[in-house]
């Protein structure tokens, strides 16, 4: 099987990998440098290297500035998202960005409003959506991250079929 890996671009988002041996989430490395965070590339790397180079596809989600985000945290994700573009095309991994309103609606079809945990907790009941032991909560970006690997999964086999 092709390992379709889903990227939530951001310091608050997350790698997914859809492999043979199913599901592997981790938010998104990150390293603090005096008062601000940064994408921890060489994590970025380890992590691709150990799911994504044996014969694998990358989805990014394709993100732009909102209305109100400031300048400081737009330059910031930026960055990230063309480091995260940069690494896959250094690696030779074959990506594709796709927009956020695309893989929602095709994962979040019929769904209410932000069920987005509850349809990947359907997906994979067993996943530990937790981006640590001591959190209470889902992490938003693994959740993302995995859906677009769905995503990217269903897209890829419709393409192979054709």
């Amino acid at each position: 099987m092709k390992a379709i890996i889903g990227v939530d671009p951001g310091l608050s988002g997350a790698l997914a990998a859809i492999t043979a041996e199913g599901l592997q989430l981790t938010a998104m490395p990150v390293f603090k440098a005096g008062k601000r965070c940064y994408i921890d590339e060489s994590n970025v790397v380890s992590w691709l290297v150990e799911h994504a180079l044996r014969d694998a596809r990358v989805f990014i989600e394709s993100v732009h500035a909102m209305p109100g985000q400031g300048v400081t945290s737009m330059f910031t994700f930026g960055t990230g998202w063309g480091q995260l573009r940069g690494i896959c095309a250094g690696l030779g991994i074959p990506y594709e960005l796709v927009r956020p309103q695309e893989w929602q609606r095709e994962m979040l079809a019929g769904q209410p409003e932000d069920a987005e945990y509850l349809v990947a907790s359907r997906l994979w009941p067993h996943a530990d959506w937790r981006a640590t032991p001591r959190a209470t909560k889902p992490h938003s970006g693994m959740v993302d991250a995995a859906l677009i690997a769905e995503y990217g999964r269903r897209r890829s086999a419709g393409k192979d079929a054709s």
